[in-house]
């Protein structure tokens, strides 16, 4: 018994130097554990110590201009790109922009809506100049030719001598008369003339004013613009008399119709356009420089694109107002009298040359993130350049160029308009014109010839690739393409044509035509004058030469082709008859 009772005692004595030890491990452990804690808790407040401070707790310089807009001269942290410059969309062809030719391209714009106003418009003016009503093919053939006569800078040489089977071309004479290219030149009108006078009270731009929207309205849908575009103005040239002509002494030819246009800054694609119309309280729009940004931006509005601008449009209110209401950035150069800049960027006093001060918008005032740069460009006498964006966060001066990175940005991106300009320029289709609405159309081909080469190097990029005249190439196959159509059926009756317009035509058809000996079996207009079609057949059969007939406006009642007076039978009826 007594050892059954030290035995147990023993086992008791064990079971509790176990249990001590245990406990002290437990408690050995825990103190570890709180001892990392604090060693990492200490570690961590050392690290945010040694961080250099967030720019925006540190005290920053402020600007203050006279409108009590208050700037900072450091930037603030952004960790995420605003939705205004998230572009979702990628540039290239929109769901109606495939085209197989370049007829097909021009016939984007110059839709059968506007060549059916067109047409009844200008046989409208026809019938009251007795002149011959004119249709679809002819339009587009004068619409060809006025194309090739500006791939071959032919737009100022007169109709006589471009029609002149000595010094003309093939394509001219052997496409259409130069009496119906005159007609045709004479007849052109794009408004109905009863209720012009009355539109035109409301409205300077009356005459044009139903062509010139359903233009301008189809310029967006063949194409989807890139990240960049361009709002800025072209000069269609014209010194006759108009409402609303402008002087600009910067633009070459100085004299007339404003125009006001977005582009694509890449491929130069007009995206749309506005009509300056003059100050009096008449026009239909505002002409202050953000109403028409916001008129011209519609297309691309709430797309997160940039817009680049000049001076007249650039404002803080502008790129405020495209950041709140339309997600678009701005960019562009700023005149030093705008409201909401700071006198320190506007002196030039202890600045050194190409020197640059930038002014950031203050984050707490909850504006949208302007950024103002101010370069010192030239030293004697000083000038200063004043730059806005939107687009960018924060300015840097360039050390090789001198110019800060929003300045190279706006060169880079600026001449989209320009480069139009100077395009429609080049290749001009105008020809001399007393009349606006003539003259404003020739610049809507020039136009229309521009984007529909944008669109076909588009579907077909390895076009003639390495051909540098590849655009003339292009203006010239385009007038071909528009002619052919008239020659064609031109074709159908060679009576009386001469046999070196015969040659010309058959190059530009590309095959051999049979001359036929009978004149034209269609029936006559109303009104009209023409061969008689006796004498014709009698002029065949002697071997007369066709155009040595007379003309007569007498048409046969049952056939309804000219006739002559000795060809023709009178019925001689007394009043009492022609009563009953």
């Amino acid at each position: 018994m007594s050892r059954h009772r030290l035995r147990d005692s023993s086992i008791e004595r064990v079971l509790e130097e176990v249990l001590n030890e245990s406990d002290l491990e437990e408690s050995e452990v825990d103190d570890d554990v709180e001892e990392i804690r604090t060693d990492s808790s200490s570690e961590n407040e050392d690290e945010v110590e040694a961080n250099p401070p967030d720019d925006n707790d540190t005290e920053c310089d402020k600007f203050i201009a006279k409108s009590g807009r208050e700037y900072i001269t450091k930037p603030s942290r952004q960790y995420r790109r605003s939705v205004q410059n998230i572009v979702r969309e990628r540039m290239g062809l929109g769901q109606q922009g495939r085209i197989a030719s370049p007829k097909e391209a021009i016939e984007l714009f110059f839709t059968p809506q506007i060549m059916n106003l067109i047409k009844l418009h200008s046989n409208e003016e026809a019938s009251g100049l007795g002149i011959q009503h004119t249709d679809e093919d002819e339009l587009f053939c004068y619409i060809g030719l006025l194309l090739i006569m500006g791939s071959n800078h032919d737009n100022k040489i007169p109709v006589q001598d471009l029609w002149s089977l000595l010094q003309g071309r093939q394509v001219y004479y052997g496409s259409m008369s130069r009496t119906l290219f005159f007609e045709l030149t004479k007849i052109l009108r794009f408004d109905d003339k009863n209720t012009r006078e009355i539109r035109r009270q409301t409205d300077k731009f009356a005459p044009m004013r139903e062509i010139f929207e359903s233009f301008n309205s189809s310029l967006p849908l063949y194409f989807i613009p890139g990240l960049h575009t361009t709002v800025d103005e072209m000069l269609s040239l014209f010194h006759g008399r108009c409402p609303f002509k402008v002087f600009l002494k910067e633009k070459p030819g100085k004299y007339g119709i404003l125009i006001r246009m977005l582009s694509d800054s890449e491929t130069r694609y007009v995206i749309s356009m506005d009509i300056y119309t003059g100050k009096s309280g008449n026009t239909q729009h505002s002409n202050g420089p953000m109403e028409i940004v916001k008129r011209l931006i519609k297309p691309i509005e709430k797309s997160g694109r940039n817009v680049t601008t000049d001076r007249y449009y650039t404002s803080v209110e502008l790129a405020e107002t495209l950041w709140n209401d339309f997600h678009l950035t701005l960019v562009g150069t700023l005149q030093s009298n705008r409201r909401h800049i700071p006198e320190e960027l506007k002196t030039t006093t202890g600045r050194s040359l190409h020197s640059s001060i930038f002014a950031y918008t203050d984050p707490q005032t909850q504006r949208p993130p302007v950024t103002l740069a101010s370069t010192l460009v030239r030293e004697k006498p000083k000038r200063l350049l004043l730059m806005l964006s939107t687009y960018h966060s924060e300015g840097v001066l360039n050390e090789d160029s001198k110019k800060t990175n929003i300045n190279l940005f706006c060169n880079s991106t600026k001449g989209g308009v320009d480069t139009i300009d100077q395009m429609a320029r080049h290749y001009s289709t105008k020809r001399g014109t007393r009349r606006w609405p003539l003259s404003l159309f020739y610049t809507l081909i020039d136009i229309a010839a521009i984007n529909a080469y944008s669109l076909f190097l588009l579907n077909f990029p390895n076009w003639k690739k390495n051909l540098l005249n590849r655009r003339r190439v292009f203006i010239t196959n385009l007038g071909l393409e528009l002619i052919r159509s008239q020659v064609d059926k031109r074709a159908q009756n060679l009576y009386g044509l001469q046999k070196p317009v015969i040659m010309a035509m058959e190059s530009i058809t590309q095959r051999k035509l049979s001359c036929s000996v009978e004149p034209s079996s269609s029936t006559a207009e109303p009104g009209t004058r023409g061969r008689c079609h006796l004498c014709c057949q009698e002029a065949a059969s002697k071997k007369i030469k066709y155009n040595k007939l007379g003309k007569s406006t007498v048409t046969c009642s049952q056939c309804h082709k000219h006739v002559c007076g000795k060809h023709c039978r009178k019925t001689v009826l007394c009043e009492k008859c022609v009563a009953e």
